[in-house]
């Protein structure tokens, strides 16, 4: 297989870490670029900065920049549905599957996904879903990590992270085809798993919780956390400031009564718990511009 990847540049976070993660494995790499410097709500984005991260990373020569424009300020998911299309529309024949991991989507082993693609083949599926683990809060001592109402680690899936080149993405990069989801062995509890199966999926176990991606979804600073929600393509579904400063910014207190924080879908989220960045993140690598943690992958996964 030849596999495809895009980064969408609008969060220089973990930006850095994480394309350095998944890039051994790339043979094409895309970067659907605005030339306006915003975002799918109007508002600016630090895109010039975000491909210079990725031109420092790119050392194959295997980077091509897509111009445009995607600006939505009416409906912003439609405008980021529209720039991920256009990314995966650029890619050449040769690429088979094209990995659509986010810039806060840390994939700590590629292997594990790279053998969940060929296992799609077999089941006929065009995308594939992987497990996240999801980190809500920074604290002194590490973070708050989403978890299950028994209190053990959850396992989202907010849309397929693999399609095969040629896919056309309904929301987002959600698709409306056949899909692989991948079960993490031993996770009967997540939200996720505990739902029936939706049309088309077709569930796997084949993912160890170390293989999970980690999703530095709000672990960021106040600035960064702003800066996420007016760019978010969601921005306009829910309450930010009565959100921030009532549910998120009191969590570190507060977690041991919070329920169902998700800003959108509460019982998405059921509970948080405090976990020590070793836990989340076993390994070190040099941090990207604005946080200073990493994740390097270290044990590859039994065939």
């Amino acid at each position: 297989m030849r596999i495809g990847a895009y980064v969408l540049p609008g969060d220089l976070t973990w930006l850095e870490a994480t394309l350095r993660a998944s890039y051994p494995a790339v043979d094409e790499l895309v970067v659907p670029y605005p030339e306006d410097g915003l975002g799918w709500n109007g508002r600016p984005v630090p895109a010039r900065e975000c491909l210079e991260v990725v031109r420092a990373v790119d050392t194959r020569g295997v980077l091509r920049v897509v111009p445009g424009t995607w600006r939505d300020v009416a409906d912003p998911l439609r405008g980021e549905t529209a720039q991920r299309q256009a990314a995966l529309d650029a890619f050449s024949g040769d690429v088979d599957w094209v990995l659509q991991l986010d810039g806060d989507e840390l994939l700590p082993r590629p292997e594990a996904l790279l053998a969940a693609l060929r296992t799609a083949q077999v089941h006929g599926c065009d995308a594939v879903e992987w497990p996240m683990r999801v980190l809500y809060r920074r604290t002194r001592r590490g973070y708050l990590e989403v978890t299950t109402a028994a209190g053990t680690p959850a396992y989202e899936y907010p849309g397929p992270v693999a399609v095969r080149r040629g896919t056309r993405l309904a929301s987002a990069r959600r698709t409306d085809g056949r899909h692989l989801r991948v079960l993490v062995h031993g996770d009967t509890a997540s939200p996720a798993v505990r739902r029936p199966a939706e049309p088309g999926e077709v569930r796997v176990l084949g993912a160890r919780p170390q293989d999970a991606i980690v999703h530095n979804s709000w672990a960021r600073t106040l600035g960064h956390v702003r800066a996420k929600v007016r760019g978010w393509g969601h921005a306009r579904d829910f309450a930010a400031g009565r959100y921030l400063w009532l549910v998120w910014w009191p969590s570190p207190v507060a977690w041991r009564v919070q329920r169902d924080v998700h800003p959108l879908f509460g019982a998405v989220w059921p509970r948080l718990r405090p976990v020590a960045e070793a836990e989340v993140l076993p390994a070190r690598q040099e941090a990207p511009p604005g946080d200073p943690t990493a994740l390097a992958g270290t044990e590859a996964p039994r065939a």
